[in-house]
């Protein structure tokens, strides 16, 4: 029986996660809990931790739980599809991730593997790790200091201002007006901004800029 320890602040997130393991007869749900300090508290309770990303500090959670070898293996559900945040979760020690987009079966089949130490990805997403891991061994090879994925972004001062201020929910007119500038330039920047992330949504940059990736 592969035990199951669910870490969300979303009562939805919570019910419809339990929903997905309920008719499995090989998984079990051991408990949910709301908080890192919590989760910590019942890790030895559980063979794999499902943390949704919207917890404060999901990342410090992954790389506590990591701690050890004998910790639980850690799988991050509702991730946006960004290539950078994904990437920022598995080096800090998930075992996998499942993407907004994934299903239910996708889910179900992640913690199955990651209850065997194995990666928990979807197939489209290994090319993304791939390609990390090969940039990462050509500059220890060429005797560079490894960069993490931000590094590569190149945004401006005015653009990581501006990534903040998304971050935390002000709209284009907002931005304008705390800037003191036209909306047209708030706009601008706003795309741009974006584009260097190579996200699609607002919210998807607010995430980016929550894991400390810009």
């Amino acid at each position: 029986m592969i035990r199951i320890l669910i870490v969300t602040s979303v009562r939805l997130m919570s019910d419809l996660l339990q929903a997905a393991f309920a008719n499995q007869p090989d998984l079990q749900v051991v408990g949910c809990v709301e908080e890192q300090s919590l989760a910590l508290h019942y890790r030895d309770t559980c063979d794999v931790v499902v943390v949704s990303h919207e917890i404060q500090d999901a990342l410090g959670l992954i790389q506590a739980l990591r701690r050890g070898p004998h910790g639980p293996a850690a799988l991050v559900v509702g991730l946006p599809n960004v290539e950078a945040v994904i990437l920022r979760f598995l080096e800090a020690g998930a075992t996998g991730c499942i993407r907004e987009q994934d299903s239910s079966a996708d889910l179900v089949r992640a913690v199955r593997l990651a209850a065997r130490r194995q990666v928990a990805l979807n197939a489209d997403v290994f090319p993304v790790v791939l390609k990390r891991v090969t940039a990462l061994a050509h500059k220890q090879r060429s005797g560079n200091a490894l960069a993490s994925p931000a590094s590569e972004k190149n945004l401006t001062a005015r653009e990581r201002e501006i990534l903040r201020l998304i971050a935390q929910g002000y709209g284009n007119r907002e931005i304008a007006q705390q800037l003191t500038i036209q909306l047209g330039t708030a706009k601008n920047h706003v795309h741009n901004i974006l584009d260097k992330l190579n996200v699609k949504s607002r919210q998807d940059a607010a995430v980016y800029f929550a894991l400390g990736l810009a």
